[in-house]
Order: C-alpha cells, then sequence, then structure tokens
C-alpha cells in the first residue's frame, strides 16, 4: 500500500465519504514535494496478486480544489508524470506510426459535453499534433453562445485507428421534432456527432449524425428523462441530452458507438447505415440472455469478431444522475450472435464483492494481458485489477466519492524522456554539515540513480526512490553551486541546470 498520512489510518472505508461533508473534511490528501511545485492526489493502492506491468494513465479532477490534470502513476502509487493543470478527458495511451504517444481531449467542459481539441504527446510529453473541428465550417450550435470555439471536439473520445486516423464525438445543439416522446414539435437536442480525422492533415474522412439517422437511431430508445438532466429541448440553452455518444471504435471499415442515453450500442456502415442495434433493456436487434442487460454504459469495444459473432466489453455504470445510485457497477463481457438466434449471452461480469460500486458516469474497462482486467469507476475515484480467474489483485484509491473523478484508466508500458531537466533543491542542515538534495525529474520512467555534484566534485550517488528522492550529502555549504545528473534510463547522463544551496529552501 501507498503511504498516506496517518490521520486516514481510522478511516474504516473510504467508499462511505458522501458530499455532504464539509468541503474541508471531504478534501482528499495531496502529495507535495520540495523540488516541484507539482501538488498530485496520493493513490492509495492495495495489490492482493501479480498485477500485469506497466504504469496507470489517468486525468484526475479534483471537483473541490478545481484542478484537472493528465497524469500517469505506477503501482506503488508514486507519481510518474504531471501535466499542466485544466480541463481534460478522454486520455489514452496509443500507437501512431509505430511509436507510442498520448492522446487527451483539453478544453471548455459543459454538462456533459464540450468544446476543444485533442492534444498528442510524444514520449518526450511534447504535443507533436492538435487534431481540431472548425465549428463555423461545420455549422456548429452551442449552449455557451455567443461564446465562440476554436474547435469543437466533444469530450468523449479519442481513438487512433491502425492507419494513422482518430475518432472523436462532438455535439451540436439541433433543432428536433420532440412531440413522439411528450416534448415540443419544434423542440431542441443535443446532436451526437462521429468523425474520423486525418491526424496528419486535420482532414475529415468521415462524419455522422445520430439525429440524421433518427429513423435507426429513435427518440423513443432514449432513457434519459425529456423534463430532466440534459435539459427540457423547449429551447437551444437547455437542449435535450440525445443521444450523448461516449465511445467509438473502428472494426474493418464499420463503426462501433456506444450511447449512453439510449443504453445503446450501434455498429454504422460507412454509408451511415445501422448495421445493427443491441439495446441494453430491450434488445434492440436481438434477444438479450440472463444476466445481459446493461444501460447507461462506457468504453464499449469488441474483444472478438467474426461474421458470425462478436464479443463485446464495456464498463456497465447501470446508473445515471437522474436514476439513483441503486444498481451495482461491473464489467460486463457478452456474445452477439449476429446469425441464426440473435442471442446475447453473458460471458463475464466483474465487480469487487468487498467494495462494491455504484458509479453514476464515467469508466473504463480494458483487457490487459494474460486474461487481466483493469477497470475504472470513473465518477468513483476507484481503480480494479483482476486476473484471468476473476479474482481481484489490485484496488487504487486516488479520492473521496463525489469529490474526485477521472473519465478512464488505462494500463501500459511507457519509457519517458522528458525534454525537461531534473528539478533540483539544496537544503544545507543547521547542524552537522548534512545537505539534503531533493531532485525529481517529472515525467522520467527508468532513472536508476542520481548523482550529485558539488563544484567539480562528485558528492553522492543515491538509488531513486519514487517521484522525488532525498539525497542527504556532506560537505555542502550555503551558496555552493549543486548540480544533479541521471543515473541509468534513456535519459541517462541528463543533469540539472546548477542550483545554489539554500537557495529556496
Amino acid at each position: 500500500m501507498s503511504r498516506l498520512p496517518q490521520a486516514l489510518a481510522f478511516i474504516p472505508s473510504l467508499l462511505s465519504v458522501t458530499a455532504a461533508q464539509s468541503s474541508d473534511d471531504a478534501l482528499w490528501p495531496q502529495q507535495s514535494y520540495k523540488s516541484s511545485s507539482i501538488q498530485t492526489p496520493f493513490m492509495n493502492v492495495t495489490k492482493m496478486g501479480q498485477t500485469e506491468p506497466g504504469f496507470l494513465f489517468l486525468s484526475p479532477e479534483d471537483i473541490i480544489r478545481g484542478t484537472g490534470y493528465p497524469a500517469i502513476y505506477s503501482d506503488d502509487g508514486q507519481l510518474v508524470w504531471q501535466g499542466a493543470n485544466g480541463n481534460y478527458s478522454a486520455l489514452q495511451p496509443q500507437i501512431l506510426n509505430g511509436e507510442p504517444v498520448i492522446a487527451y481531449w483539453a478544453g471548455y467542459v459543459g454538462d456533459g459535453f464540450g468544446f476543444g481539441h485533442i492534444s498528442i504527446l510524444n514520449s518526450s510529453y511534447d504535443e507533436i499534433h492538435r487534431v481540431t473541428i472548425d465549428c463555423k465550417e461545420q455549422n456548429f450550435h452551442t449552449v455557451f453562445e455567443p461564446m465562440t470555439f476554436n474547435s469543437c471536439i466533444d469530450i468523449h473520445e479519442s481513438q487512433i485507428t491502425d492507419n494513422g486516423n482518430i475518432l472523436v464525438t462532438a455535439v451540436n445543439v439541433t433543432q428536433a421534432d420532440l412531440s413522439s416522446i411528450g416534448g415540443p414539435k419544434d423542440g431542441w437536442i443535443q446532436d451526437g456527432l462521429v468523425y474520423e480525422i486525418d491526424i496528419a492533415t486535420n482532414e475529415i474522412l468521415f462524419r455522422w449524425s445520430a439525429h440524421e439517422h433518427i429513423n435507426q437511431v429513435p427518440l423513443s430508445d432514449v432513457r434519459a428523462p425529456l423534463h430532466g438532466s440534459g435539459g427540457s429541448g423547449v429551447n437551444s440553452t437547455y437542449p435535450f441530452g440525445y443521444p450523448h455518444l461516449n465511445s467509438i471504435d473502428k472494426y474493418g471499415d464499420n463503426y462501433l458507438v456506444s450511447s449512453r442515453y439510449m443504453c445503446s450500442v450501434f455498429f454504422i456502415a460507412p454509408n451511415g447505415t445501422v448495421i445493427w442495434h443491441l439495446h441494453g433493456r430491450t434488445g434492440g436487434d436481438f434477444t438479450l440472455g440472463l444476466g445481459t442487460s446493461f444501460c447507461y454504459q462506457h468504453d464499449v469495444r469488441f474483444e472478438s469478431q467474426s461474421p458470425e459473432r462478436v464479443t463485446l466489453s464495456m464498463h456497465n455504470n447501470d446508473n445515471t444522475e437522474f436514476t439513483g445510485h441503486t444498481s451495482l457497477t461491473t464489467g460486463l463481457v457478452l456474445d452477439v450472435e449476429l446469425q441464426g438466434s440473435k442471442e446475447v449471452t453473458l460471458v463475464n461480469r466483474m465487480w469487487d464483492a468487498a467494495e462494491p460500486v455504484y458509479a453514476e458516469s464515467q469508466g473504463s474497462y480494458q483487457l490487459l494481458g494474460n486474461g487481466h482486467i483493469l477497470q475504472d469507476h470513473g465518477a468513483t475515484p476507484k481503480i480494479e485489477e483482476y486476473d484471468e480467474n476473476g479474482t481481484i489483485v489490485m484496488r487504487a484509491r486516488f479520492g473521496y466519492d463525489n469529490t474526485m473523478q477521472t473519465y478512464r484508466t488505462y494500463r501500459y508500458p511507457w519509457v519517458g524522456c522528458p525534454s525537461t531537466k531534473p528539478d533540483v533543491l539544496a537544503c544545507p542542515g543547521s547542524k552537522g554539515g548534512k545537505t539534503a538534495v531533493y531532485v525529481s525529474w517529472n515525467g522520467a520512467t527508468d532513472v536508476q540513480s542520481w548523482k550529485v555534484y558539488s563544484g567539480s566534485k562528485v558528492s553522492k550517488t543515491a538509488l531513486r526512490n519514487g517521484f522525488e528522492t532525498t539525497v542527504i550529502v556532506d560537505g555542502i555549504s550555503d551558496g555552493d553551486s549543486v548540480v544533479v545528473e541521471a543515473v541509468g534510463g534513456v535519459g541517462d547522463g541528463t543533469r540539472s541546470e546548477p542550483v545554489t544551496a539554500g537557495q529556496g529552501c
């Protein structure tokens, strides 16, 4: 288990914390450092077995403090990298042109959707591509007018395809006839859009609108109340939340699209036609078998695909803000027969029986190597890993309920080589001639040790110990120049800028 302040030691269950607490009581403790201004939530990790290799990629958002950033953590709860503060979503480590990258959304957030761009970073954490959708060119109307935005990509997806394109969602406020569900004939909706974009050129290669295919994506399948969350649909300021698309993937030439508020998964042809529709409550084109019901789901992917059958995985919230937290949130794997019986059968359903979760939004499900599964619960700040037998082998907490969240979490191998230099602070002690040298290097993953120089001499070498290492050195006085050098890894030999001992302590 990672280090936590002693004040937390008596808490029997972090799951019991509610928003009824005062804001001070609800503040999850943060780790701070001497050599860096970074502050990050403690990642409270408990391991009960062997986990798969790789780091944890997430975008923690502290609702009370109003902070958020892209981040990487290691399995011992230590921070590896933290980006700048802002609004982030859909963070995902992936491969682009044979090289590992990080893709994430950044921009302006509304109520369940947003307007922004996708940043793609290389292993040095430098932005190498910025993917945008021109709002004017695509005739976007938003609930925030007269505000304007440079790009109208939504918060929900940043999936890179095998041929170097990227799949994103977008939300466009448009008029629609809501009389079939008890609303006005001249109502307003949040139309859900799918785009495939060439990363190198920003050219739009594919566009699909739910509203333009309303005969196959009908309003009657929406489970959000017309006068509840998502707006009344009476005007453009409060449009009806239809259909709230939250994940896209591409298989061959076709697109797998998840609609949260429709409790549905659609398989869409290149011409926009819906090939098949799986509804988590009614079945849609299929017959639901025992234990296969789902709703308000996230991160739907194919685990396998053939002309006869597909196997789907998802994070099944089964709750949302207007349903109450009454249904157990699980990881769900389903077999869907595309021919013959058209039956949906349960393959696997995973949850932590000792600490069950009832997540109202967000979340992810990732199939790892050796049959392991990583599951993140979004609005409930808890990450779980299960082994091939369905036994939980790791729990990780990074916040209290209703105060911290992350849209998704993925485990991925990563070698970070920051384009920055290590950060150092040297503080001579008042007695004994000892100096504490603090060193960190935001984003470095494989430094083995740190070598401290005072003047031209090596004062001491110490093994790296987490995000920040403290090296106790003899013979350094106030005013002396101190430099620290990384030993081992891709950044071997990289030196910090010189710092003056005693300055900033």
